[in-house]
């Protein structure tokens, strides 16, 4: 993920977290490189906002359930990890 100026050192911990993650978050992980490499060619700055709004997007126009539910757990990762976002997020029923 490129780092820039507007970037936090909180918004940049998600990376590393989930490169130490091991194989218990390897679909979130997936999901949320997706998304990285999706807004970069995109030509999008990456930020945890904008993979938020991605995320809340993909959540719209999915019907499986299964990818629905790792959307959303990505998703709440990537809340999680970004300043602020915890507080808006928190009378969302997830």
């Amino acid at each position: 993920m490129q780092q820039s100026a507007q970037q936090t050192s909180r918004e940049i911990d998600i990376t590393d977290y989930l490169q130490n993650a091991g194989d218990n978050l390897s679909a979130e992980k997936t999901l949320i490189d997706s998304a990285i490499q999706t807004l970069e060619s995109q030509g999008k700055s990456v930020s945890n906002s904008t993979i938020i709004l991605y995320f809340i997007s993909e959540i719209e126009n999915t019907t499986d359930p299964l990818q629905l539910d790792a959307l959303l757990n990505a998703l709440k990762m990537v809340v999680g990890f970004t300043p602020g976002e915890e507080e808006r997020w928190a009378f969302f029923y997830w």
